[in-house]
């Protein structure tokens, strides 16, 4: 229940911009959606406390990639669940995991930069998806350019 209500919160506090956390009971965050190569679909920071998943959907063509985040719960022993997707949960084109470059600040927690691509009508643009990560609240953010 914690954890829905971080990640709620989260939602509702991040810009109204094209991404969205949500809790990761969803057929998005399924095993038999890790991206292919298997090796490139996985990073963890933060001692291994952190993981990065990238998920791939089959459609829509134009997109389906969607990133999972596991952190520990600070007040339970288990490991929480943040999904990081569009508002229409179609995803982006891909996510570059080996790219990630994370920065550690003490008074926000992790930020982790996933360079990554989406479509925008005629084209494959790259940006940055920015997904903070704060291991004493428990509350996962992103944000990108719009």
């Amino acid at each position: 229940m914690r954890i829905a209500a971080a990640v709620a919160l989260a939602w509702l506090a991040s810009p109204a911009a094209a991404q969205v956390i949500r809790d990761c009971d969803s057929h998005i965050a399924n095993a038999r959606n890790l991206a292919l190569p298997y090796d490139e679909a996985t990073r963890m920071f933060a001692n291994g406390d952190i993981t990065l998943i990238s998920l791939l959907l089959d459609e829509p063509a134009c997109c389906g990639a969607h990133l999972m985040v596991l952190y520990p719960d600070p007040e339970d022993p288990f490991t929480a669940c943040a999904l990081v997707t569009t508002k229409d949960e179609l995803g982006w084109s891909n996510l570059d995991l080996p790219g990630t470059e994370g920065a550690y600040d003490p008074a926000t927690g992790l930020t982790l930069d996933v360079p990554a691509r989406r479509w925008d009508g005629s084209d494959f643009a790259p940006f940055t998806l920015s997904v903070i990560v704060n291991q004493q609240t428990g509350v996962v953010r992103a944000t990108a350019p719009d």
